[in-house]
């Protein structure tokens, strides 16, 4: 048996009250490196990646009525599970003791909520100085929209990400945002070990896709131009394009960056009379050059166009499906899936850890918890609470543990 490695976050204590995509992929991304990643939620009103809006085949349930989903699975792996109700008062209270032992703490609330409650930034690092708060929005915390209601597909359109590729995307800016996030939390927490002092974060959507977006955004506010893509041509390349393969909706993405690359194709294709050095000679002979590329791409598959033209030196590479993408042997290579059991909808295969660190690799070793999975392991573990003061906030409504019974069942991986 192989040594397990420690990870580069182990002992990191981390609540997260993050939702959808957003909130849940930043716990993700530290639990994969190792925290302890305790993901609140309410019993009666459970994280909304777990409703059935969000299911992908048939609603489940777990046995104890709560609403269980692969996405939820996919985006809370790693975390532990505490159900706490902050509209309960007998809540608040054991919240606060978690936050004063946490490193690091994850919210993205639409609003003040937390304030209100008496459970804001202020109220927080009153009792811990060195907490990290990752605070995750639309629009910022401050600024006229602040209170805006923001989900990646709206934030898509207001950035101008819908404009470039005609698709409204429900997802991406979230993806961005919470990377984003982590890497100011892993900056965060080196300044906690230099100084001791904790910091709060506000990361909003609309600023992490301002960065990405940036080569597109200064045409139009620098030069004045602002043009829509029409074609597949990426500004700056000499030619670039999908063509389409053999086979039902198979396509081969190229680009050429420049000269050489350019002669490499017209060697390649065998067409030396259009073969120059010169960007604005092959800008006359580009779309001859792209119907010789097409022609040659449609009478081959996808893969095989792919492989010779890559054997030349040239970018190229199929357009894959999400079950080509599953099946790719380079990415199965490189231990792409895990297989993790869930006592709910089965054994299903996750994408693994993307962080291949030699001394302390990432890891991801369960799926997303039931609801109150780890509720009273939790509160002994982080606040040493005792089975009377337990069983005294289970009676009250301001915690829900799953039953035990099941989360013996759960680590047989029945």
């Amino acid at each position: 048996m192989s040594e397990r490695l420690p990870q580069a976050l182990e002992g990191l204590k981390v609540l997260s009250l993050g939702a959808f995509v957003a909130g849940n992929t930043a716990g993700l991304l530290l639990a994969e490196l190792g925290a302890d990643v305790v993901k609140i939620e309410a019993r009666g009103r459970p994280e909304v990646l777990r409703t059935p809006a969000y299911a992908i085949g048939p609603p489940v349930t777990d046995p104890f009525g709560v609403p269980q989903t692969v996405m939820y699975g996919t985006l809370s792996r790693g975390a532990r599970s505490l159900s706490l109700d902050f509209r309960n008062e007998r809540a608040r209270p054991t919240f606060l003791e978690l936050a004063r032992r946490a490193d690091v703490l994850i919210e993205n609330f639409a609003g003040p909520s937390l304030a209100r409650w008496g459970c804001g930034f202020d109220d927080v690092v009153a009792s811990n100085l060195g907490l990290v708060w990752l605070s995750l929005s639309g629009y910022g915390r401050d600024g006229p929209r602040a209170n805006y209601l923001a989900y990646a597909t709206n934030i898509s359109g207001y950035m101008g990400l819908t404009s470039l590729s005609g698709y409204p995307h429900g997802t991406f800016p979230d993806y961005v945002t919470a990377t984003t996030g982590v890497v100011a939390v892993l900056g965060a927490l080196a300044e906690v070990q230099r100084t001791g002092r904790g910091s709060c974060l506000d990361v909003a959507q609309i600023d992490a896709m301002t960065q990405l977006l940036t080569p597109v955004l200064l045409d139009p506010l620098v030069n004045g131009i602002e043009e829509p893509w029409a074609d597949n041509l990426v500004p700056g390349s000499w030619l670039s394009g999908v063509y389409r393969a053999l086979g039902r909706d198979a396509w081969v993405a190229v680009e050429l960056e420049d000269a050489s690359d350019w002669s490499a194709l017209c060697r390649f294709l065998d067409r030396p009379e259009l073969d120059t050095d010169d960007a604005a000679v092959a800008g006359g002979y580009r779309k001859e050059l792209d119907e010789a590329l097409a022609s040659w791409i449609g009478e081959r598959t996808a893969h095989t166009a792919t492989h010779l033209l890559q054997k030349v030196g040239l970018a190229a590479g199929p357009v894959q499906d999400s079950e080509d993408i599953w099946r790719d042997p380079q990415v199965r290579s490189r231990g792409f899936a895990v297989n993790l059991p869930n006592p709910d909808y089965g054994p299903l295969h996750y994408p693994d850890s993307v962080f291949r660190l030699s001394r302390s690799p990432g890891r991801i070793e369960r799926s997303g918890p039931r609801l109150g999975q780890h509720t009273y392991a939790i509160l002994r573990d982080w606040i040493g609470s005792g089975e009377d003061e337990l069983a005294s906030l289970t009676a009250s409504g301001a915690i829900y543990q799953a039953p035990e019974e099941a989360d013996a069942e759960i680590q047989a991986g029945h």
